[in-house]
């Protein structure tokens, strides 16, 4: 994921990409390494996200100076989880992006599978997720800058389309306010 997301950044600058809008909205999540080092390409140098186990015992997710520079606007919803607002989450405490949609899951916890030697396994919480400012969003979720209800009003019997989703347009409105446009 973070290499094709290198590649189409790429690609779009060269094309005059002047801001991005990245939608994460139903997006369950994903691995904490991608969503680091997909950070890694867009903040500048700082924290990242942090994971904290019961005892204190914290481990860091950093990233170098090398950050995208161009305005963004990320679309949350209820159904975006773990690392979708690890994401979500880094770019609200850096003030680098403004969120639009709804408030996230809130699943700010780390798990692993243990794999026993019958075949069987089992899956334990073993660390909570930490915004860089230190937010705890478990079972609280990443609150966007700015609320709106999704609202689809394209005709029913047709595919899906960008330009009748309400939460898709107040983005694409608040990055031409951040263009100037």
């Amino acid at each position: 994921t973070d290499e094709q997301f290198a590649d189409m950044v790429k690609q779009l600058q060269s094309q005059g990409m002047k801001g991005l809008i990245v939608d994460v909205r139903a997006n369950p999540g994903g691995m904490l390494r991608t969503v680091t080092e997909l950070l890694d390409q867009v903040l500048p140098e700082g924290l990242l996200v942090y994971v904290e186990d019961k005892y204190g015992n914290r481990d860091e997710y950093t990233s170098d100076a090398t950050s995208l520079n161009l305005p963004m606007v990320v679309l949350i919803d209820e159904s975006s989880a773990s690392a979708s607002e690890i994401f979500a989450g880094a770019l609200k405490d850096y003030n680098y992006a403004t969120l639009v949609g709804k408030t996230t899951y809130g699943k700010g916890i780390v798990q692993n599978i243990i794999r026993l030697s019958d075949g069987d396994a089992m899956k334990i919480t073993t660390a909570k997720y930490f915004t860089p400012n230190g937010n705890d969003i478990h079972k609280i979720g990443v609150t966007p800058d700015v609320e709106v209800d999704y609202e689809y009003s394209g005709p029913e019997d047709e595919t899906y389309d960008k330009q009748y989703d309400s939460q898709f347009l107040k983005a694409l409105e608040i990055m031409k306010e951040k263009l100037g446009q």
